[in-house]
């Protein structure tokens, strides 16, 4: 499992005092007002950046760090993904995961053959569509769907499937 998660992306420089514009990867972001540092992935790992000032609208997140105060700094920025630690990241319902979590998990099927890897997941707005890099080369997608998928064990890295609902939803890309 992974220590940190994309929270979003820095767009642009937000007026002349040092704001950035963030492009959010979260649904909630009334979140960012709970937060007191992110952190930016730099050569030495992940490194906290403080807070000093944070607003939002419906579309994004501004944020004025303490280090950054004017705009040539901010531009600066630009492109940079921001992070939130395990520790400080949304509590999630019970059964639910980080996207994150579950890239890489091995996928195999309810009679025990190994499909691949779990390498993306799309949101589409109504159900998730996995998609596994196949073992025999190709791209298998499914909907994360009840009944498809048997279990997801997170700390096993394992995802198990009913190879029978499989073949009535799976698309495959060989």
């Amino acid at each position: 499992m992974t220590d940190f998660f994309e929270l979003g992306r820095i767009v642009k420089p937000q007026g002349i005092k040092g704001e950035v514009k963030v492009e959010a990867y979260t649904d909630d972001l009334e979140r960012f007002y709970n937060l007191d540092f992110v952190f930016f992935k730099e050569k030495s790992g992940y490194v906290a950046h403080t807070l000093e000032r944070v607003r939002v609208d419906a579309k994004a997140a501004y944020l004025k760090f303490e280090d950054t105060d004017d705009r040539n700094t901010a531009e600066k920025l630009r492109g940079t993904y921001i992070y939130i630690d395990r520790a400080n990241a949304a509590e999630l319902p019970p059964g639910a995961h980080y996207i994150q979590d579950l890239i890489g998990m091995t996928v195999s099927d309810d009679e025990g053959k190994k499909l691949g890897v779990l390498k993306d997941i799309l949101q589409t707005g109504s159900k998730d569509v996995y998609i596994v890099a196949l073992e025999s080369g190709g791209t298998l997608m499914f909907p994360s769907i009840e009944g498809v998928y048997i279990s997801k064990d997170v700390e096993r890295g394992e995802i198990v499937l009913d190879h029978v609902k499989l073949a009535e939803v799976a698309v495959y890309d060989v």
